[in-house]
């Protein structure tokens, strides 16, 4: 799947409406396990991690339980096999913009909120509900079989 826009749900009424972003970079890019470690670099599949988008002020605008979606500088292609990085960088900016987040169980989330340059963070088992979209391309193959079975 190339993935071309990536939203988030707003969650409900909390928080303001708008969030603005100083700074703001998104990274896409790949895992193999399906836990992350405290460690960011550690998380991705070597070569993986790719700047998708990145502008000096992000808004963040919707009202109660509305999507706002990101369209990538740079889509992004998923190989729908591995696990999906997305990671927002920022450095300040105004008001909070809350979003939907869902209980994953395991350690699927991971923040820094007061060192832009740390190699590390704190693990969290919750993460913003996302939506991908994009265009799903099939490989030019035959991906079935015929089998039959003749009785005579």
């Amino acid at each position: 799947m190339t993935i071309s826009q990536i939203g988030w749900q707003r969650g409900g009424s909390s928080g303001a409406a708008t969030g603005n972003y100083n700074s703001f970079k998104l990274y896409v890019g790949l895992a193999s396990a399906s836990e992350l470690s405290s460690t960011f670099a550690d998380n991705y599949i070597t070569g993986t991690r790719t700047l998708v988008y990145e502008t000096a002020s992000q808004a963040m605008s919707a009202g109660p339980d509305e999507w706002v979606n990101i369209t990538l500088d740079s889509q992004f292609w998923y190989n729908g096999v591995d696990n999906l990085i997305v990671e927002l960088e920022w450095v300040g900016g105004a008001n909070m913009f809350y979003t939907y987040m869902w209980e994953t169980g395991v350690n699927r989330g991971l923040m820094n909120k007061s060192d832009i340059n740390a190699s590390t963070g704190t693990l969290a088992t919750k993460m913003s509900q996302l939506m991908f979209d994009g265009t799903l391309a099939l490989e030019p193959q035959t991906f079935g079989t015929i089998k039959t079975l003749w009785k005579f």
